[in-house]
């Protein structure tokens, strides 16, 4: 079912059929946002305070631990400052994602996570030189000679702001901590790639039936989550996002599947619908 934006022409409320959906509140938590951003946002720089010699910093690699701290891959001497520093080293780090089709005004979130930063040592570093060659799907973080190709340091968030096309929200620690990174993050790339090069007439039919589209439009998806599925319509001199949310929450790629399968062309009919 469509749930247009405001800017629709679909949003008032004699031709939006889905207020009471709106109303149940299925969009995502702004803490589950910025867990999803925090590990696949498609950018990241680390603003570093002066005394470490370092302005910004474009993180090698990053990876989100299970109580969300991130790990981050960077400069050698940005690694030994902070090893030697006496008090706490604070940092940002300013994530942003874009969407992975081409769209105009492609940027989709900024989240920024300010703490302090940490070098772990010992078993805790080899733990997280692990876990970081894997978010980053590489074999291993070292060089020929065996040598790090970075320093690894993590980020303790302290404070966290999401700002994306549900608007800018603060996110408590403990809310950021406690929750989960949507389950669609990890291939929403290739997902939106596939809906945009093979499905563009479905993706049409839906955003004219919402009221949405007119002719003459070209239809992208630029958002996939577990809650549904946001379009964006450009024409001439407009442009104008809808969302259409699932009928439930997906969890994996056959509940997705079938959701989009009822988004396009309705539920389907078993035995038991037609007795």
């Amino acid at each position: 079912m469509p749930r247009p934006t405001p800017h629709s022409p679909a949003a008032s409320p004699q031709h939006d059929p889905c207020a009471a959906r709106r109303a149940r509140g299925s969009r995502p938590a702004a803490a589950t946002r910025a867990r999803t951003l925090a590990g696949h946002a498609a950018s990241a720089v680390v603003e570093l305070p002066g005394a470490l010699g370092e302005g910004q910093v474009v993180p090698a690699a990053r990876a989100v631990e299970p109580d969300g701290s991130v790990l981050l891959l960077l400069p050698p001497e940005v690694g030994a400052a902070v090893l030697t520093a006496r008090d706490d080293v604070a940092a940002v780090l300013h994530l942003v994602d874009v969407a992975p089709v081409a769209v105009p005004q492609r940027v989709r979130a900024h989240c920024w996570i300010a703490g302090w930063l940490s070098a772990p040592t010992g078993a805790e570093l080899a733990e997280a030189t692990a876990r970081l060659a894997a978010a980053g799907r590489e074999p291993a973080l070292l060089t020929r000679a065996g040598q790090r190709s970075g320093a690894v340091v993590r980020l303790e968030p302290g404070e966290v702001l999401v700002d994306d096309l549900w608007g800018a929200e603060h996110v408590e620690p403990d809310e950021y901590a406690d929750a989960a990174p949507d389950p669609l993050a990890e291939d929403e790339a290739e997902l939106l790639q596939h809906l945009s090069a093979g499905h563009g007439a479905e993706l049409e039919r839906v955003c004219r039936l919402a009221g949405a589209a007119v002719p003459g439009d070209r239809v992208v998806p630029v958002v996939l989550d577990r809650h549904g599925l946001r379009l964006r319509c450009v024409g001439a001199d407009r442009t104008v996002d809808v969302r259409f949310e699932f009928d439930a929450p997906v969890s994996d790629a056959a509940e997705l599947g079938e959701a989009l399968r009822t988004l396009f062309h309705g539920p389907a009919v078993t035995e038991s619908d037609r007795t």
